[in-house]
């Protein structure tokens, strides 16, 4: 018996895990970056999703869009002040990193700018 309820809290903190429930979706404004040696801009943008329960948000998820391609896909930002490093994706064959800060606003509110990386180059500051 005692084993039947380690599985079942296990599979259900699982669940919590992986499929939290996100209190609100921001989009960050799409922003114009020039790579070099292309023709045109590309847009950059980019949605976070933050999670948690009534009370406190407990973490973030972000995707970053590049152009048509989806480079950093669901990645988790930190769950107290949305801030760090988030890798997850290559672009014209180089890494991108968002390097990422969270701003308290008010004890419920934080706002959140991630700078992109591609490879080495700085692209844009994307403000959720």
């Amino acid at each position: 018996m005692n084993y039947a309820f380690i599985l079942f809290m296990a599979a259900t903190l699982s669940a919590c895990i992986t499929n939290p429930d996100v209190k609100s979706r921001e989009v960050s404004p799409a922003q114009s970056y020039h790579f070099e040696g292309d023709d045109t801009s590309t847009k950059i943008t980019g949605l976070l999703e933050k999670y948690g329960n009534d009370w406190a948000y407990h973490g973030a998820f972000l995707t970053v869009q590049i152009g048509d391609e989806r480079v950093i896909v669901r990645k988790p930002v930190d769950q107290y002040n949305f801030s760090g490093e988030i890798g997850g994706g290559i672009y014209r064959e180089k890494k991108v990193i968002a390097s990422c800060n969270g701003y308290a606003v008010t004890d419920r509110w934080t706002d959140v700018s991630c700078t992109i990386f591609v490879g080495d180059e700085e692209t844009v500051t994307l403000t959720f």
